[in-house]
């Protein structure tokens, strides 16, 4: 059982047994004995560091957390994946159309990534226009046909009709000249 799910099931015991110490068992074998006190501190401290490593824009957890389940990942005897997510023609979207719209892009990505996981998989934002997403089976193409299907149903309304309808805008380019991008899509790298 994790920390937080400890520490939440030990404040819905009886009030006579709120404080009263937490046994630690691995694989049946008695381990110890946690205060309350110290398994809540552990748990806010967990918390905490969350939060202050997730992206303020899109929630999810930054490279810290990233690099600690991959991590994880490498340990396992057991098949796992990991797909990297990029936003192509992000930047020449963001320039024409404002950093406003751009976050909307950034959390559509994200509602889709929620949408099509089965909340048993490690989300990620690792900055930017990338994200990650780990899971311990051995099969996102599924998941990630879901995402990119969903993204390109969810951005329509984040373009002009006129952009939309021709399938391109009209942006500056890495140079600073005028140029035309497509539409943006995700691509998605498995591992």
């Amino acid at each position: 059982t994790s920390i937080e799910m400890a520490s939440k099931l030990s404040m819905v015991r009886p009030q006579q047994q709120l404080y009263d110490d937490v046994v630690v068992t691995e694989g049946g074998k008695y381990l110890g004995v946690v205060s309350v006190k110290d398994l809540l501190e552990t748990a806010v401290t967990i918390q905490v560091t969350r939060a202050v490593d997730s992206n303020p824009l899109s929630g999810l957890p930054g490279n810290t957390a990233i690099e600690e389940a991959v991590k994880e990942c490498l340990g396992l005897s057991a098949p796992y994946s990991i797909a990297y997510l990029d936003l192509d023609n992000f930047k020449a979207y963001n320039d024409a159309y404002g950093f406003n719209s751009g976050d909307l892009m950034i959390k559509s990505v994200v509602r889709c990534m929620k949408n099509a996981c089965s909340h048993q998989e490690f989300l990620g934002h690792i900055g930017g226009d990338d994200f990650v997403i780990i899971s311990k089976s051995h099969d996102l193409f599924t998941t990630c046909l879901q995402i990119t299907k969903q993204f390109t149903d969810s951005i329509e309304h984040l373009y002009s009709q006129q952009d939309w309808e021709r399938g391109y805008i009209r942006s500056k380019n890495r140079n600073g000249f005028d140029d035309t991008f497509p539409i943006a899509t995700l691509s998605i790298a498995i591992i």
